[in-house]
């Protein structure tokens, strides 16, 4: 019974995210992905962040937690490429969201994670590719200032 009412609730949600103009998408993900990422990931971040003993060790790690994700260094640390193999957001699994537009949330959760380690004004995050939008892989382009 619950589960029927979140799916019908989300069905608005996503009607009400595609009427959005681009700006205001980005502020409510921004909350969104920051809750996503305090419930879960960000702890985990920082521990293998804190446990590394570089950066190469750092995104191992990100790896053995997270075996949907992985990670090409394109430029000495400071450009790096982030691919999921599959869709690990629970709304999605859970049938409640089918939007591309659901993968700012994403982006945001993930600018946030590597915002919180590095410096909110450091880290620059791009959405490249979406399994939502019909992609084989989701991928991310994380820049870091140093």
């Amino acid at each position: 019974m619950a589960d029927d009412f979140l799916k019908f609730w989300f069905t608005g949600f996503e009607r009400f995210i595609k009427n959005l103009d681009e700006q205001s998408r980005e502020r409510v993900f921004r909350e969104c992905g920051r809750s996503c990422s305090d419930s879960y990931t960000k702890q985990i971040y920082f521990d293998e962040f804190n446990a590394s003993h570089d950066f190469d060790d750092f995104l191992n790690r990100l790896k053995t937690k997270f075996p949907e994700i992985n990670f090409y260094v394109i430029k000495d640390t400071e450009i790096v490429e982030l691919t999921y193999s599959f869709c690990a957001c629970d709304l999605v699994k859970n049938e409640y969201i089918s939007s591309p537009l659901l993968c700012e949330c994403s982006r945001q959760s993930l600018l946030y994670n590597w915002g919180s380690i590095f410096g909110d004004d450091k880290v620059k995050v791009n959405l490249k590719q979406s399994i939502l939008a019909g992609d084989s892989c989701c991928k991310f382009i994380i820049h870091l200032k140093k």
